[in-house]
């Protein structure tokens, strides 16, 4: 059976402030899917300040690992569901089950369409920060917090979490240079 996984990097990056520990983004690659069984790794980085070398290191770091990123400029909240639902859909012929890391509602909709076709979702998530439909149109919901062991990122020292209230010129990212 092929699947694809789709992250939405400012919810992993938010879920993992909220949990307190760095997710491995090399080991969520390979947890979810055999790597014999996977279409495509999709993950969606905003662009919060273009000239962050982080930024960059962190995206160059994903491509490395084997993801296809997809990243667009923001200014302001970073709302990527638009190129998610897209790369879903588009895609859908060529797997039959999605591991989803994303809480938006506005996907909800999109999951429906996909199970409709005869799609198995995983919605990948934790509780308080994933809508309520989203879940619901998913077949299976699978919590970060039930994975530490597994999805730790070990070594390196802890990421530093910004408040959420960022100054001028402050990435949205934070420090994901550290969690690669």
């Amino acid at each position: 059976m092929k699947s694809a996984l789709f992250i939405d990097g400012s919810y992993m990056y938010e879920a993992a402030r909220r949990m307190g520990w760095n997710v491995d983004h090399r080991r969520v690659l390979y947890h979810f899917v055999p790597q014999d069984q996977l279409y495509n790794a999709f993950y969606y980085v905003p662009i919060t300040n273009p000239s962050d070398e982080r930024q960059h290191k962190f995206i160059d770091a994903l491509i490395f690992m084997g993801y296809t990123v997809r990243s667009r400029e923001v200014h302001g909240e970073p709302h990527l569901e638009a190129l998610i639902a897209t790369d879903m859909l588009t895609t859908a012929p060529r797997w039959e089950e999605a591991w989803v890391a994303s809480g938006a509602g506005t996907l909800a909709h999109t999951l429906s369409a996909l199970r409709a076709m005869g799609k198995e979702i995983h919605l990948i998530g934790i509780p308080d920060l994933t809508d309520l439909e989203l879940r619901n149109q998913s077949d299976h919901f699978v919590d970060l917090r039930e994975l530490r062991e597994v999805l730790e990122r070990q070594g390196g020292g802890r990421r530093v979490y910004p408040d959420l209230e960022l100054e001028a010129g402050e990435s949205h990212l934070g420090t994901l240079d550290e969690g690669i």
